[in-house]
């Protein structure tokens, strides 16, 4: 079986319908539990609100979760983002326990959860129907931009492997009210998935994401071309 079709098959079998489960979640921590897969290893199902405390029930549900055959425990997500330091302490707990965090269909990661949490998966991929949320981040209860916390959060994307470039942009050009939405195929061209080798889906760490070569080749055909323009204004020549 290929690495998608694994991770589809793991997926639908255990966290959709753990996920269907989940309804009425308490706005002030998320519901986090363990369910089993098609596989036969028990998975997490974390959903809901981010809040305190949840890094230790997170904890707690990853010690009843099995290893997979690459090492890896899984973590499914489904949140609308929550507090940003407890999501702070959930990666730094996914660091250690290394594991596979996947955004099924119907699902959302958004604010903290995708910018945060998402990114301390080793492997981490959105599937058809799942979304990732981005935007600046903000004081509690308040509009205002903080641009002190975007920094810190695109430094720690980067150093888990994905584009500072990219997320830190995003973040500049949504407000803390509004949500950039990505679907799968948007989060696999700007790089923000990692998917096990042999997927043939998003890139490798250090790649540089097909969005972004695109825009940098789009940049530098409009960069010629007004180069070329001016040569031919002041030269009566085209000169490449």
């Amino acid at each position: 079986m290929s690495p998608v079709a694994s991770i589809c098959r793991r997926f639908a079998a255990a966290g959709l319908a753990a996920l269907m489960a989940l309804a009425g979640v308490s706005a002030r921590a998320m519901d986090i539990t363990t369910t089993t897969g098609a596989d036969g290893h028990r998975i997490v199902v974390a959903r809901g609100v981010i809040g305190a405390g949840d890094t230790e029930r997170l904890r707690l549900a990853l010690a009843k979760a099995d290893r997979g055959r690459d090492g890896l425990r899984s973590i499914v997500l489904d949140s609308p983002g929550g507090a940003v330091d407890e999501a702070l302490e959930m990666a730094a707990l996914l660091d250690r326990e290394r594991v596979a965090v996947t955004v099924g269909p119907g699902a959302t990661c958004a604010s903290a959860c995708a910018q945060i949490v998402f990114f301390a998966g080793v492997e981490r991929v959105v599937l058809e129907g799942g979304r990732l949320g981005l935007h600046s981040c903000s004081r509690a209860g308040a509009s205002t931009r903080m641009p002190i916390c975007n920094e810190m959060i695109a430094q720690q994307a980067a150093a888990r492997g994905a584009p500072y470039g990219t997320l830190m942009a995003f973040m500049q050009m949504t407000g803390p009210d509004q949500m950039r939405w990505l679907d799968a195929e948007d989060a696999d061209c700007w790089g923000l998935t990692l998917w096990p080798a042999g997927s043939n889906r998003g890139i490798r760490r250090g790649d540089l994401p097909p969005c972004i070569q695109h825009d940098v080749k789009k940049r530098a055909s409009v960069s010629k071309a007004a180069t070329g323009t001016t040569r031919l204004g002041v030269q009566g020549q085209l000169v490449e």
